[in-house]
Order: C-alpha cells, then structure tokens, then sequence
C-alpha cells in the first residue's frame, strides 16, 4: 500500500508555471490556490516575476525553502520531463501533471511518457496526470483546478477520475446550482494515470474519515483483481459508484485517444464490477445523481417502498418502476392507516400508493401534505418514501420546506422527490435545500435513485 496523501491531501504545494497572467492555466490555477484559502505554504515558481498573486515567487524548485509535498507543472509539453527532474532533485513527494499530449496523442507520447514514470517511481516520486484538468481537495483547500468555481459544496463523496469533466465543466455547473449540489470533499483527476491509480486511490478513501461516497470516472482498471477484492470489502461501508465507458469498439478506439487507455471491456471486468457490488451507471447525469442521493441519504433497512402521490398517473407509474426496480411496495401499518384517513373522505380507502390529492380539497394544502407525508414517513412497514407531487396553485402552501426540513430530521428514513409545476415548484425545491433530499426529475429516477440505494445497503 503506497501513501498517496502527498498528492491527494498535501501540506504544502508549488506550481512550476504560475502565470502573472490570470488569463493562463498557471494563472488560473495558482490563483484558485491562494482563493481556496489553502491551508498549508504556496510556492508559486516563475524565473521571471519576483511575486504571483501576491505571493513570492521562486526561479526554481531548488530555490524554494523547503521539501513540498505536491507540485502543479503546468509548463508546454516539451518542457514536463525537465520539470520533474526538478521535482525528484528538491525531494518532492508529488506532482500533478497538468500539460497535455502525451499517451492520448502519439506513440511516440507514450514512449516519453513511459519514460516519466520510471523515473519518477524510481526516485519514489508520486505522479498524477499528464492530461488533467488538475485536482480538488476542499478539505484542505486545495482547489487546484485550472477552472474557476463560484463556490464548493465539500461533503464526504470522493471522486477518482480521468477525465477533466468531473473537476471541471460538469463540476461548474453542478456547483454553480442554486439547489442540489454534489456534496464532494474530493476530486482527484488523473488524466492518463501515468502512476497512481484507482487501488491506490481506494486504499486512501478507505481509511479517509471524511469519505462516505466514493465516486469513480475510469477508462481502465489496471490491476482489476487486487481492485476488485479492495472494493469488496470497502463498499460494505463506503457504496462505491462506477462510470466506466468504452463497453464499444469505438467507444474503446475513442477512450485512446481521449487518455491514451487501450483497454477493452471485457467479460472479466464486467462481471467483477458485478460481483465487487460496485454500483454502475450508463451516463454523467446517473452519475451524478446517484451520487448525490447516497450523499444524502441515510441507508434503508430494507427494500419496501411507500409512494406518497398527488397525481393518481404518477401513483401508478412509481408503483410499475419500484416494482420493476426490484423493489416491493409496502403494507401500511394500521396506526398510518388511521392517520391517513383523517384528511380523506370516508369513502376513500387508504392504500399504496397513497394519492392524497383529495385530502386537499378536504383539509386544505398545508394540512394534506402534513398529514399525509408525515403519516408515510413515520409508518414502520416502510423502509424509502418515493415523493411524486403536483405544485399547482392550489396545492401551493409557504411552509412546505420548513415541514420537508422536520420530516427528515425526525426519520432516519430515504426520502427521494419528484415534484412537478411552476413557480411553486421552483421555490418547493429551494426551500428544502440543506434538508438532504435529493430532487429527481421524474418519477422513473426517482425509483432508479432508491433501487440503488437498497443495493448500497446491500
């Protein structure tokens, strides 16, 4: 087992190729350094300004006072296999290779990518990259991305990734939301992961007391047993989530020459993600919202579904895809039951799904949905609530995120919404941030986000 925390969780960090220009990836990296109040020393190194972004610059690794931890290089290609020399003659322990065209690009890349790694693991030197769009560790506040985001939402999922989307444009826009963001401590990019790997990786969050979600984006699996075996015992209490592409010839052909990956799906890795219980997802959307509601949620203990609905079409949609999903719906105790049926007339029988759009013709808004979700999320033949909810006007009341907030403190129980309309719609969803429910947008998700839950409790 190798200590990857000086890449992963630095002390200290250098940058070959800080930009005075905030313009440049070594402006724009070094600068998010310093804005994410990083918490250890920053060493800008540029032989041509005395201080970037503030901070004393250096002409060289050697002339900083110190060993680092991690070096940012962040340098043109031809100049990269000069800057890790440097790296490995100041003892650094670390370096994030940002600079492209390497594996992805040529043959002849490769060859000289090769030759980086081996001296760099001969001289003990950890390396990230090349290709990368950089790394996040908002623990530490390492933002050492070279895309600027508003602001962070830290949280106990860690990513592994090859890819710069998930530090990056995805990552934007996810953070940059209003509502719904992906609660991530960790994002650790590795581009064409020319040393540390996704074992390396998993043997760090396994032992890492703020993961509680661990989240990869691979294009190979580069010593699949040893993986596998690590992720069997990790995911019986961290759920681990895989987006694996290039199950294609041409998605194989595409994953070449995006981070230089020759490797195929093949029946062996597919089915030791099966039976590792590593939960797999198709696109970056199933990413990341199965990310999000493990994230969120607490783990079911057990598999029964109750189906809180006011619209009787989306009542009869859930009940097909839970059952579909694997799941069963539950039986109401008779105590919910009772409950139930104070908000709904007499000749309407409480059932699973529970449709209690009358209740508010009956009771009115505020109350149907007190009554009526609380009544649901307190019945103790349920293990997950699957919410479909209409937000018309009339059915529109302005304490429904204060109530939302309550129910899920006083039941440790999964709660996953889908709710449909306007105006109120947008607020609903608003006013339950910070509540830890995760909002699906429609109702065949919202079964999908459940299924996989009970499979993380697994």
């Amino acid at each position: 087992m190798r200590d990857i925390r000086p890449l992963v969780a630095p002390r200290s960090i250098a940058v070959i190729g800080a930009s005075t220009n905030a313009q440049k990836s070594g402006g724009v990296l070094f600068h998010n350094l310093v804005r994410g109040d990083f918490a250890g020393p920053l060493y800008p190194i540029n032989p041509n300004a005395a201080e970037v972004m503030g901070r004393k610059a250096y002409p060289s690794l050697a002339d900083v006072p110190e060993k680092v931890d991690l070096v940012y290089i962040v340098l043109p290609r031809d100049h990269v296999e000069g800057a890790v020399r440097q790296c490995i003659a100041a003892g650094a322990r670390a370096a994030s290779i940002i600079t492209a065209g390497f594996a992805e690009a040529s043959e002849a890349g490769r060859v000289d990518q090769e030759r980086i790694r081996s001296m760099a693991r001969e001289a003990g030197l950890l390396l990230g990259g090349p290709n990368t769009i950089g790394m996040v560790n908002a623990e530490c506040g390492m933002m050492g991305s070279f895309v600027n985001f508003p602001r962070w939402e830290t949280g106990g999922v860690s990513l592994f990734t090859q890819t710069g989307i998930f530090t990056g444009a995805l990552m934007l826009g996810v953070m940059s939301a209003e509502t719904q963001r992906l609660p991530v401590g960790k994002s650790i990019d590795v581009g064409n992961k020319i040393d540390v790997d996704e074992l390396d990786f998993l043997d760090f969050v396994a032992d890492d007391p703020g993961t509680t979600v661990i989240g990869f984006y691979i294009e190979t699996i580069l010593r699949p047993a040893e993986f596998f075996a690590k992720a069997r015992e990790i995911r019986k209490s961290k759920p681990i989530v895989m987006l694996k592409p290039g199950h294609t010839s041409d998605g194989a052909r595409a994953s070449l020459a995006h981070t230089g990956s020759r490797q195929a799906e093949t029946p062996e890795i597919e089915a030791g993600i099966a039976e590792s219980g590593i939960i797999r997802v198709e696109d970056e959307c199933e990413f990341v919202d199965t990310l999000r509601t493990l994230g969120f949620l607490p783990r079911p203990k057990g598999r029964r579904v109750a189906v809180a609905t006011t619209s009787g079409a989306l009542g009869v949609m859930a009940t097909d895809l839970v059952v579909k999903a694997g799941l069963t719906l539950s039986t109401f105790a008779p105590e919910t039951v009772a409950r139930m049926r104070t908000i709904l007339p007499d000749w309407l029988p409480p059932e699973n799904p529970f449709d209690f759009w009358i209740g508010i013709d009956v009771k009115g808004a505020h109350q149907a949905h007190e009554v009526g979700l609380g009544a649901i999320m307190a019945d103790p033949n349920s293990d997950m609530v699957l919410c479909t909810l209409l937000a018309p006007g009339n059915a529109d009341f302005p304490e429904f995120g204060p109530l939302m907030h309550r129910l899920r403190r006083e039941h440790d129980k999964p709660i996953v919404l889908v709710v449909y309309g306007g105006a109120a719609r947008e607020r609903w969803i608003k006013d339950i941030e910070g509540a830890g429910i995760p909002v699906m947008r429609t109702t065949r998700e919202g079964a999908r986000a459940l299924a996989l839950l009970a499979q993380a409790a697994s």
